[in-house]
């Protein structure tokens, strides 16, 4: 049964490669776009559905990438069912494999915006889905240890913002990859797209927990922002516009380095099967 799955995951799990690099370079060029007055406010998962919606077929890329987000999710379930990577049944493995897993889930969450957006009407503000977020934040806010969970929440982001940092200086990417590009050439560039768009998604991430950390010490929920609201508040600084379009050229990269996962990656049929190493990046 787990053969038959992973071998059926394989379309599914370059589909959502090709989704979330999708989402991904759309995030990043909007934020672009944004520097010049246009697309203001709609640098984010959530709200760059209801700006998909508005083009021609834009309900139908909607599906395609609720669908392609949920292939996703069901192959990195099956990677931390399977361990395709012989990561083994030790704590360390353990521990990467349920990350494995909580990244499916994460994406999960771009396959319920796009459904969202596809079938509800747009929201009356752009920023309609943050102040739902503050709203919710503002609840748990009132429970008893409110301030200790909103906190730990934005403990957590910030540590998965660090940990894409150190994919990056140890080369982790490359354990899970695999891909074969048949040129050094590629090779490097899928090095510098890898190095590129995590350290692009650590920055974004850690000051998205940021956020969370800080409304929780202030106690005001108004201060918990989304992922256009952190393109904002990094374009914010002394460097301002620069630090702004570096990380949203970094998001594109991560897009296009996810396209090549799409096309590269090479996968086996047998769970719990070592991979061939012969071609891995170095």
């Amino acid at each position: 049964m787990l053969t038959a799955l992973r071998k059926h995951a394989e379309p599914l799990a370059r589909a959502g490669c090709a989704t979330i690099g999708t989402v991904y370079v759309l995030i990043g060029g909007v934020a672009l776009v944004a520097l010049t007055g246009h697309l203001v406010e709609y640098a984010d998962e959530d709200r760059i559905g209801y700006l998909i919606k508005r083009a021609p077929g834009g309900v139908v890329l909607l599906w395609a990438i609720a669908v392609g987000a949920g292939g996703w999710v069901i192959w990195r379930g099956s990677e931390a069912r399977t361990d395709p990577y012989d990561l083994g049944r030790g704590w360390g493995g353990l521990v990467k494999r349920a990350g494995h897993a909580l990244s499916g889930l994460a994406y999960g969450l771009v396959a319920y915006s796009a459904v969202r957006a596809a079938l509800r009407t747009p929201p009356g503000g752009r920023d309609a889905a943050e102040h739902q977020q503050q709203i919710f934040v503002a609840r748990v806010l009132h429970w008893p240890g409110g301030e200790w969970i909103v906190g730990i929440a934005g403990a957590i982001v910030v540590v998965v913002g660090l940990i894409q940092f150190w994919l990056v200086i140890r080369r982790a990417y490359t354990t899970e990859i695999r891909m074969a590009p048949r040129t050094r050439a590629g090779e490097i560039a899928l090095h510098v797209l890898a190095g590129y768009g995590y350290s692009a998604r650590g920055v974004i991430l850690c000051v998205l927990g940021y956020f969370f950390i800080r409304g929780a010490t202030m106690q005001r929920p108004s201060l918990v922002g989304d992922t256009d609201t952190a393109f904002d508040f990094i374009g914010g600084g002394a460097v301002g516009d620069t630090a702004f379009a570096i990380v949203a050229l970094g998001t594109v990269a991560f897009g296009v380095f996810m396209y090549a996962n799409a096309w590269y990656y090479r996968f086996e049929s047998e769970p719990g099967r070592p991979r061939v190493r012969n071609h891995e990046l170095p």
